[in-house]
């Protein structure tokens, strides 16, 4: 009984929780500046002239304009299609989620694992990264413009790692890891960045703890290079000169400041200590997590450092370039990352364990 509380009774309530708050959320949605900006545009121009406006006055993250441009052509300002759009976006997350659960395990635990299996803990992990940015999670999933970036932005890199991880071969494999790769250069630039360095992690990881699997190197080559050509279309866009030109001043001390203040953020917002460690231990006990055996050794601590060293870049890039503390938009991508090497950890350990 005390297993079927833990392992079921507890992901569930949680899941349930995390699915009526989101209902809540889309449905009663609050206005904001981006979204009213982007209708209104939409609206007037039309979804192609719009885009071009985005592009060149805005910021550079060309392919989340036209899919913004595309989005508010159709929704125009009619909430219950907003409503619908961010639930479409949220099962999508929750898709990739599943997607890369289902390779993760074959590639690297030799399992077959169910559709059905993998759709569930996608749904738990999502639920524990929701209530993990619990104070965020308007402007996370019920924010149409942040959407369209920020989780799109994730979503597009969760599934380009699930071909990255996928062992088999094939050219229209690469054709999709190319256009996904395209679009993720096209989405949040720090994202982007972090993506690349993450890819290139993946190469060194493969080539000296994981030389038995057939994981395909010049997909990864090819992804990286094409992420940062895409990359470097934002970088010189009229758009992001003038973004850049509008926000406040850089300085490298109060940057780091700030990358250490958004580590300590959890901890500091006190009044949701509580739900965080919920959800955080109703993950870890949903994926059977033995705290006896969670031991690192000389790899796992090496491979832990240099997961802790990219998000410490995502966030110092997010706080460097807004001069503020990471808006919570910006900590999907890094959490995301977090949540799921931690299930993979445990994963191993239960696995050499048996």
């Amino acid at each position: 009984m005390k297993q079927k509380l833990f392992k079921y009774f507890l992901p569930a309530a949680m899941v349930a929780g995390f699915l009526c708050f989101f209902f809540y959320d889309a449905m009663h949605y609050i206005a904001n500046l981006d979204d009213s900006f982007n209708d209104e545009y939409v609206s007037k121009m039309g979804a192609i002239d719009a885009a071009k406006l985005f592009f060149s006055n805005i910021n550079g993250r060309w392919f989340s304009h036209i899919v913004t441009a595309i989005g508010f052509h159709f929704l125009k300002s009619n909430y219950t299609y907003y409503a619908f759009y961010v639930t479409g976006m949220m099962l999508l997350f929750v898709i990739a989620i599943s997607v890369l659960h289902k390779i993760y395990s074959k590639t690297f635990l030799s399992e077959e694992v169910s559709f059905l299996k993998s759709i569930l803990f996608a749904f738990v992990f999502t639920a524990t990264l929701y209530f993990l940015l619990f104070v965020g999670r308007q402007e996370i999933w019920a924010w149409v413009s942040s959407a369209n970036n920020h989780l799109l932005s994730v979503i597009l890199c969760v599934l380009l790692f699930s071909l990255l991880l996928q062992e088999n071969k094939s050219i229209i494999k690469t054709i999709i890891v190319f256009l996904l790769a395209a679009a993720i250069g096209g989405l949040n630039e720090v994202n982007a960045t972090c993506c690349v360095l993450s890819v290139v992690g993946l190469y060194f990881l493969q080539r000296v703890y994981y030389s038995q699997l057939k994981l395909s190197k010049a997909n990864m080559i090819m992804a990286a290079i094409i992420i940062m050509a895409s990359l470097s279309v934002n970088a010189f866009s009229g758009g992001y000169e003038s973004r850049m030109n509008s926000l406040p001043n850089f300085t490298l001390p109060q940057s780091i400041k700030n990358t250490i203040h958004t580590f300590a953020l959890p901890a500091m917002q006190y009044k949701f200590i509580v739900l965080r460690l919920f959800a955080l231990l109703t993950f870890l006990f949903f994926i059977d997590t033995d705290f006896s055996k969670l031991k690192l050794n000389r790899n796992d601590k090496m491979i832990a450092c240099a997961v802790l060293a990219i998000i410490a870049v995502s966030f110092f890039l997010h706080c460097y370039i807004l001069s503020d503390i990471v808006p919570s938009r910006g900590e999907v991508w890094a959490y995301t990352l977090l949540l799921f090497v931690l299930y993979a950890f445990v994963i191993k350990k239960n696995k050499s364990a048996n």
